[in-house]
C-alpha cells in the first residue's frame, strides 16, 4: 500500500514539473497537473496541501545551493590550473557533475532562472551572476597581455560574460534533444568558453 502511495506521489511530482516548466508557477493550475496523469485534483491534495508546497517539492531551494557549489568549484578549478597541465581526472569529475545538473535538472533550472515569477527565485539569476563575479574577482590581474582594461571596465566585462554563460546554458536546456546530444554540445561550449573559436578548431 505504501509503495503504491509513493508511486502516485512520484507521478504527481513528475506531472507538476512538466506543467510548471510549460506554464510557469502563476499560470499552472492543480487541475492541469491532475489532467497530466489522469487523476482527480482531490487526489493531489492527499499528498500536497497546496500548489506552493508542490512547487517547492519539485523545485527545491537546495537545488540552487547545489548549483552554486558546482559553479564555484568550476570557476576555482578553471582559474587555478592551466588547461594543458590539468589533471584529466579532476576536470572529468567537475564536467560530470555539470552534466548531471544539465540532464537531471534541466527543467528545474529553466524554471529557477527564467520562469520564476511568483516564486522565491525571482532574483536567482542576478544572485548567481553576482556569485560568479565575486568568485572570479581574486583571479583578476592588474594588466593583460592582449588588451588594456581598467578595474571598473573589468567588472562590466565579467557581468557581460556571466550573463552570457547563463543565457547560453539556458538556451541549451530549453532545446528538445537527447541527453547525449546535450552533453556533447555542453562539452563543446565549455571548450569555447575557455579557448574561444580557436579551441573548437584544434
Amino acid at each position: 500500500m505504501q509503495a503504491k502511495k509513493d508511486e502516485v506521489k512520484k507521478q504527481i511530482e513528475a506531472a507538476a514539473l512538466q506543467v510548471f516548466f510549460r506554464k510557469g508557477y502563476p499560470d499552472a493550475k492543480m487541475s492541469d497537473i491532475a489532467d497530466e496523469i489522469g487523476i482527480s485534483v482531490g487526489n493531489i491534495y492527499t499528498y500536497f496541501k497546496n500548489k506552493k508546497e508542490l512547487f517547492y517539492a519539485v523545485v527545491p531551494p537546495s537545488l540552487v545551493d547545489y548549483l552554486k557549489n558546482v559553479l564555484v568549484e568550476s570557476i576555482h578549478f578553471d582559474n587555478q590550473t592551466s588547461f594543458d597541465d590539468v589533471n584529466d581526472t579532476d576536470r572529468s569529475a567537475i564536467v560530470q557533475e555539470q552534466m548531471k545538473l544539465l540532464n537531471e535538472y534541466s527543467m528545474q533550472m529553466v524554471i529557477i532562472f527564467e520562469r520564476n515569477k511568483g516564486t522565491v527565485y525571482s532574483t536567482a539569476k542576478n544572485e548567481l551572476i553576482e556569485l560568479m563575479i565575486e568568485t572570479k574577482k581574486p583571479y583578476l590581474k592588474p594588466s593583460y597581455k592582449r588588451y588594456d582594461i581598467g578595474t571598473e571596465e573589468n567588472m562590466i566585462l565579467l557581468n557581460i560574460i556571466a550573463n552570457s554563460i547563463i543565457d547560453t546554458i539556458l538556451d541549451l536546456l530549453k532545446r528538445d534533444m537527447s541527453p547525449d546530444s546535450r552533453i556533447r554540445i555542453f562539452e563543446a561550449l565549455s571548450l569555447y568558453r575557455l579557448h574561444g573559436l580557436r579551441g573548437l578548431n584544434e
